[in-house]
């Protein structure tokens, strides 16, 4: 019984995390050109700037986080993933340095543009969802 019912959740799963990692592509490309480039990773993370000092608080992304997908705790521990994974120097804050990272490393083939599938892929690597591709 207990292997019927996760073959039938781990599809749900990871139908989740690819309509998650889609929503954020969506949010990413400001411009809808099906392209992210820097400055819209800029953008993207802006909003949860709340006190404007150029940097993103644990505590700024996690209440935006919460105030969004509180309800939803599949999306929310993801998102919340995602923060620890971009805080790429460990200093509990995302800025510019982190934003550049997150976006060459997700630019797979390196023509300083991220595509759906290159976003969608890194998504799913940094919040332990299915890689697509």
């Amino acid at each position: 019984m207990f292997a019927y019912a996760l073959l039938i959740c781990l599809p749900m799963l990871a139908f989740g995390q690819d309509f998650l990692a889609n929503q954020e592509f969506n949010r990413f490309d400001v411009d809808g050109d099906g392209n992210i480039e820097p400055r819209e990773v800029q953008q993207y993370f802006r909003r949860f700037d709340t006190n404007g000092d150029n940097q993103i608080s644990r505590q700024e992304y996690r209440q935006e986080v919460d105030t969004h997908h509180l309800n939803n705790p599949e999306t929310h521990r993801a998102l919340l993933r995602l923060f620890d994974e971009v805080d790429y120097n460990n200093d509990g804050f995302l800025d510019q340095s982190d934003f550049n990272k997150l976006f060459t490393n997700a630019d797979a083939n390196q023509n300083d543009l991220v595509n759906h599938n290159e976003l969608v892929t890194y998504f799913h690597q940094l919040t332990g969802g299915p890689v697509i591709g």
